[in-house]
């Protein structure tokens, strides 16, 4: 039976289809709302998307899994016994009223770990308005009152519209899969992002913000029971950028930042990621997506040193990598593994561009110094 990380790599990985690799994005409320949103500022969600009661954890932000090299942004809403449950097990229910703008349909994912899967769920983007939304992923239905009306476009993969719909009102169903939910507010912008045109790709990702300043009570306490995660912000965080210093997310250069650079293996092999666990917020974590052509998150033996001190001035850092026992999803972080997994260099040498390279499954005392394999990264 897979582990609940092993389902999230499954079901989550690349789980935002349909945006090409280099293309300038609009605006949010051009690219979901088609230029037709009302109002602004936020609203507060008075309805958990699905039944607190029959959840097993909620998993904050920031989780690193596979393909997800950088922090996610968007929680999971995890099922209880969720591999023994059915498709379409589960209500799904809108936060707050609102119009539901866009619905894509995946069939359908490729790339270096998707192996090129069959899938069949839906995301769906709610504008509460014009500046405040709401989305989910990993559908596996939605229902016919949501759909009716919209406007489909790319052979009927991709829905546009404006269907209204009630705090509370079922605009889905779920089963045998976590519930992707993410909240988005365009009159706030993360400052953890030294570039944000990096992120162009996925526009809303500089304006993700944390569920638990939204959701009223008594929901937010409902969820809040579910998370592990004990350390302010509650709802996580995704953006770790410290500019002149290690910590945060760096992109190969000449690939684009986050929308990559055609690499046939998926946008995300470009991307490494120096940050820390999405629950046990002290602990440091290296997400690299080009691990020995494979996508890999690792924790660092000794806690040491500190991305957020390692900077021009500190030279070349080597990082003896180990594997996190339970390195994901509603868990915290319990130990590592006494093997040595391999070696990283790293050197910081402007403020925003780092040399890297990795020596996989060679132990510490045996790497001394960079070789002609080393890339550069940016941000």
């Amino acid at each position: 039976m897979k582990s609940f990380a092993a389902v999230v790599i499954a079901i989550a990985a690349g789980a935002l289809p349909g945006f090409a690799q280099n293309a300038r994005r609009p605006g949010l409320a051009e690219m979901w709302s088609q230029g037709k949103a009302e109002g602004k500022g936020a609203v507060k969600l008075t309805v958990s998307p699905m039944d607190p009661s029959m959840l097993e954890a909620y998993v904050p932000y920031g989780l690193m899994v596979g393909e997800h090299v950088t922090p996610i942004d968007h929680a999971y809403f995890v099922p209880k016994n969720m591999r023994e449950t059915k498709r379409d097990q589960f209500e799904v229910f809108a936060p707050a009223d609102g119009k539901v703008v866009q619905i894509e349909h995946r069939t359908r994912m490729e790339g270096s770990d998707a192996g090129g899967r069959e899938y069949d769920d839906w995301r769906l983007v709610i504008e509460h308005t014009g500046t405040f939304y709401t989305y989910y992923d990993l559908l596996t239905s939605v229902d016919e009152a949501v759909t009716k009306g919209m406007s489909a476009e790319d052979g009927g993969r991709r829905l546009h519209g404006r269907a209204a719909v009630k705090a509370r009102q079922r605009i889905g169903k779920i089963g045998t899969r976590t519930l992707d939910f993410g909240v988005v507010n365009t009159e706030v912008t993360l400052k953890g992002f030294v570039v944000p045109e990096h992120y162009e790709r996925e526009p809303w990702k500089i304006h993700t913000v944390d569920p638990f300043d939204y959701f009223a009570e008594p929901v937010r306490a409902q969820l809040l029971a579910l998370n592990p995660r004990t350390k302010e912000p509650r709802g996580g965080r995704i953006d770790f950028d410290i500019d002149g210093k290690l910590s945060g997310n760096w992109f190969k250069a000449g690939t684009h930042g986050y929308a990559g650079g055609g690499d046939k293996r998926g946008y995300w092999a470009g991307h490494a990621s120096f940050v820390y666990h999405h629950i046990d917020a002290d602990k440091i974590v290296i997400s690299l997506g080009d691990w020995n052509g494979k996508c890999q998150q690792f924790g660092v033996r000794g806690n040491a040193p500190d991305p957020a001190t390692v900077g021009k001035e500190t030279g070349v850092v080597k990082y003896d990598l180990v594997m996190i026992v339970k390195p994901n999803g509603a868990k915290p972080f319990e130990g590592m593994e006494p093997r040595t997994m391999g070696v990283l260099l790293v050197q910081v040498v402007e403020a925003r561009k780092l040399k890297l390279e990795c020596f996989p499954g060679r132990a510490p005392e045996d790497v001394r110094e960079f070789t002609g394999a080393a890339q550069e990264y940016e941000r």
